[in-house]
């Protein structure tokens, strides 16, 4: 999930105080996942156009990527067959 896939909590369409709680609740949550994800090599489950997707993280462009890293000539999607 990207955060484009995610409302804007500052649009006048949500005003609940819980809703948008539950908004920077999945955005903290999806941003440890990919940092998790990263740092252990580990595919991230998305939906894209429809279809379940693996998508491994890039790790950031500070970090020296080692043997085992997910950006280890690795394609960035692959899909999951069914």
């Amino acid at each position: 999930m990207t955060a484009k896939n995610l409302p804007d909590v500052n649009s006048s369409e949500f005003t609940d105080p819980e809703v948008l709680g539950a908004l920077a609740a999945l955005r903290r949550a999806r941003k440890r996942a990919e940092e998790i994800a990263t740092a252990t090599g580990t595919a991230l489950v998305q939906q894209i156009d429809g279809k379940l997707v693996l998508v491994y993280p890039k790790p950031a462009v500070n970090r020296v990527p080692d043997e085992t890293s997910a950006d280890s000539g690795v394609d960035n999607a692959k899909r999951i067959p069914r």
